[in-house]
């Protein structure tokens, strides 16, 4: 049993340094026997890509959040879930999204469409969604490319960090004192996503 253990790990081992062996090169100063290619991906617009972020089937994105909020937005029993986020949205899409909850505790779904348009083409993204209740992420940008739009577009430059901080501060004038949200933050992964939340 014991010798049966010692030719298991020899085996392996053997594996490994032949592996190793084989991508050393013959002789010093030759080239290993192996080659790299790399492929260009095609241009962004030939795969139906024409702005950031993706477009979503909005039939779709408002089922479900119909779902994911329930008793709420159906005025039935049923299924919900509590915890839910769509993908990232466009301010437009985003907007028209938030209509679909009229009214859940302080959140009022009129109104925070039209604190999400004031932010278009300022943002990269917004998503939707439920943690418990209303939720909104937005994702700031690092460079003026990556605010939402068409594309193609040629690279942008970096966005200063007062910029961004001002940024985040009308987001907080806007959803906060404006719209009643009780919480408002960076996000605790991604600080360039802020998480505004409403209470119910």
């Amino acid at each position: 049993m014991h010798y049966l253990s010692r030719a298991a790990v020899a085996l392996c081992l053997s594996q490994f340094v032949l592996c190793v062996q084989a991508q050393q090169p013959t002789k010093p100063g030759e080239p290993p026997g192996y080659t790299l290619e790399a492929t260009k991906l095609p241009d962004a617009s030939r795969l139906g890509i024409t702005q950031i972020p993706l477009e979503v089937d909005m039939n779709l994105a408002e089922q479900f959040v119909r779902i994911g909020f329930g008793p709420q937005v159906l005025g039935q029993r049923g299924f919900q879930s509590t915890k839910f986020l769509t993908p990232p949205l466009s301010t437009a899409q985003a907007a028209e999204l938030v209509r679909v909850v009229p009214e859940y505790g302080s959140f009022r779904g009129a109104a925070v469409a039209e604190g999400i348009k004031q932010f278009a083409g300022r943002v990269s993204s917004v998503e939707f969604g439920r943690e418990g209740s209303p939720v909104l992420y937005v994702q700031l940008p690092y460079w003026t490319h990556q605010r939402e739009g068409p594309i193609p577009r040629e690279k942008g430059a970096r966005i200063p960090d007062e910029e961004s901080n001002q940024l985040v501060e009308e987001l907080r004038k806007v959803f906060v004192a404006g719209l009643g949200a009780e919480e408002f933050g960076p996000d605790t992964i991604d600080k360039r996503k802020i998480r505004i939340w409403w209470h119910h």
